[in-house]
């Protein structure tokens, strides 16, 4: 038993376990062990998680199948996930800003709203799936102090704080998809992991989280290489503008605006220029 750290709510082990018929089981054990996140945060829990893995496992999407689940904690205490350890690590950053890895990321994420398209009508994950909702309020906006384009964020702001128009259907998006919940194998994508914030939402938003960490994390043309991957494999652009401009947002929540250093606030900026320049839709 290892910690593998990570998440907001939980604790999580990688467990290795030898049966008594000499099988050795590879698994990852997460424990909801922070007091109150079921106030703070009622949808983050593993119940869900457990239900969406479970319909997952039939698909092309390399997500951890599922072993067990106690949602209340009776059997172990606290709520508790237990799925099979996929194999791959983590990329680093250096990993991600390969061209490669970026078409990657970027083609995943169509895949998995292939999938999500293919299961608005389960009625399972209807019942324990929310709406997607923004991770930020708007009320408070954080604009960097260091940008040299606060024209931009004005604009922005003003399309993020706008009522998307109308588009298709809610699916089902992962809405945490990001590179450092990728795993990999070499330059092979083994798993997509960390489930527990899925909601029905629009693919658009999922698409501005992954670019937004890519900003940040790596380079504004890494976020542009994800995205023109996904729009190759077929992703969904409807909103795109919007989302990506909420998400920018929700990422800055809670920050102190004079601490964004000058470097970060000069790739936020170039980034916004990007995205008032991209089509709002595919085609």
């Amino acid at each position: 038993m290892r910690p593998l750290g990570g998440g907001i709510a939980q604790a999580t082990e990688a467990l290795t376990i030898d049966d008594a018929a000499g099988v050795r089981h590879r698994l990852v054990l997460q424990r909801w062990i922070r007091p109150g996140w079921e106030t703070d945060d009622p949808g983050f829990d593993p119940a869900k998680e457990a239900a969406v893995l479970g319909r997952l496992e039939s698909t092309p999407i390399p997500a951890p199948p599922l072993v067990a689940v106690d949602p209340d904690g009776s059997q172990a205490g606290v709520p508790a996930l237990l799925t099979v350890r996929l194999p791959g690590r983590r990329p680093t950053v250096a990993r991600v800003a390969r061209a490669a890895t970026l078409e990657t990321l970027g083609s995943m994420l169509a895949a998995i709203h292939r999938v999500g398209t293919d299961l608005v009508g389960d009625q399972v994950l209807r019942a324990v799936v929310p709406r997607y909702e923004p991770f930020g309020d708007l009320a408070r906006p954080v604009i960097p102090t260091a940008t040299r384009r606060p024209d931009l964020w004005r604009e922005a702001l003003a399309i993020a704080g706008s009522t998307a128009p109308r588009a298709a259907p809610a699916i089902l998006i992962h809405r945490d998809y990001h590179a450092w919940n990728t795993l990999w194998v070499a330059d092979r994508l083994t798993g997509v992991v960390d489930w527990t914030s899925a909601s029905w939402g629009p693919p658009a938003a999922d698409l501005a989280h992954l670019r937004v960490d890519l900003v940040v994390d790596v380079s504004v043309a890494a976020a542009v290489t994800a995205r023109a991957a996904f729009v190759a494999a077929g992703g969904d652009l409807a909103n795109a503008r919007h989302h990506q401009m909420r998400t920018v947002f929700d990422y800055l929540t809670d920050r102190d605006a004079a601490v964004i250093d000058t470097a970060a606030a000069a790739r936020l900026d170039a980034f916004l220029a990007v995205v008032l320049q991209e089509p709002d839709q595919t085609g």
